[in-house]
């Protein structure tokens, strides 16, 4: 049977014993995962309750919506290095509660555990179905309670991982930060936040799912975690989104080849599955050969490098291919 030449053999072959770090990435890249945690699923609940949001308010009509002020203390670090040592509490309520691997029913899931447990606060309800007679108007996320502000909480819980294409405009646009496949944009995400999910406390029917629980008057929170990914010469950042969020890079497979193959370090990147995009451990990923490459040409796969920077690569003709 005859081998079917592709047109990224050559490619793969020179790569092949180049698969190192390049110097370009070190300068356009941050550090996605900071938290040196023993347990993956510890990891991701540091993770995705403690890193840096994308955005740190929106407004919903003319009302600001902030994020949770739950911050990182010693008292939560505490915490997190005893789950550490002993997961099996998380372990077991991740088997109870979350029957899926999608990332954003696990991202909930975690922070569901976190409300649960923390002192300062009380999970009162979660996925609160809004219902108009026999018609689903859509969810409260999560109901909870703030015991330092004396507060019952609706919050909006969302994770995206994004890619921008906005490097060439003066004014970057949130239009212009798209999903790994295209299907996701960001403008959308948070305008559906701001004009359909928190609006939603406001109608009569999700005033009748709250009174259920004996809340007439929630204050309202939203928390998008995720990772934005840039070019190499993308600077701008939009004014509604959080300075300080999560950075990473993406380049297409071509330039990944290049670059690879002309660097002198020895820090190879490795593919990061979808399931382990939350904690972001690079024990977890998988060496990039040559089989995984190849898929890099058919859709955008997402790689770590072993001080937790991420990188996606995607086929040269991102994003009109996919």
């Amino acid at each position: 049977m005859q081998t079917k030449h592709h047109p990224l053999a050559d490619g793969l072959a020179q790569l092949a014993s180049f698969m190192s770090h390049n110097e370009i990435l070190e300068k356009t890249i941050f550090s996605a995962n900071q938290y040196p945690f023993r347990s993956p699923l510890v990891t991701a609940l540091a993770w995705s309750c403690f890193s840096p949001p994308l955005l740190t308010s929106m407004y919903c009509a003319e009302t600001k919506v902030a994020t949770p002020h739950l911050p990182l203390t010693n008292e939560r670090k505490e915490w997190l290095n005893a789950l550490d040592r002993d997961d099996q509490a998380l372990q077991q309520y991740m088997q109870a509660h979350c029957h899926s691997k999608r990332l954003g029913l696990v991202f909930e899931s975690l922070w569901h555990f976190f409300l649960q447990e923390d002192p300062a606060t009380e999970l009162i309800a979660h996925n609160i179905p809004v219902r108009d007679g026999n018609k689903t108007l859509g969810e409260f996320d999560v109901l909870y309670y703030c015991h330092n502000t004396q507060q019952a909480i609706h919050l909006e819980l969302a994770v995206k991982f994004f890619l921008g294409l906005n490097a060439s405009q003066q004014q970057p646009s949130l239009s212009h930060w798209f999903g790994p496949n295209r299907a996701d944009r960001l403008d959308r995400k948070l305008a559906r936040l701001s004009q359909h999910q928190l609006p939603l406390a406001h109608t009569a029917a999700g005033r009748d799912a709250l009174s259920k629980y004996g809340i007439s008057a929630p204050a309202q929170q939203i928390q998008v975690s995720g990772i934005l990914f840039h070019r190499d010469d993308e600077k701008a950042a939009h004014q509604s989104l959080n300075p300080m969020h999560q950075r990473g890079h993406w380049q297409t497979l071509s330039e990944y080849i290049r670059l690879t193959a002309s660097s002198s370090e020895s820090k190879p990147w490795r593919y990061l599955a979808k399931p382990h995009w939350l904690e972001g451990q690079y024990a977890n990923a998988t060496d990039l050969n040559a089989e995984l490459l190849e898929l890099a040409s058919e859709r955008p796969i997402m790689a770590i490098n072993p001080e937790q920077q991420r990188l996606f690569i995607v086929p040269d003709q991102w994003p009109e291919a996919i």
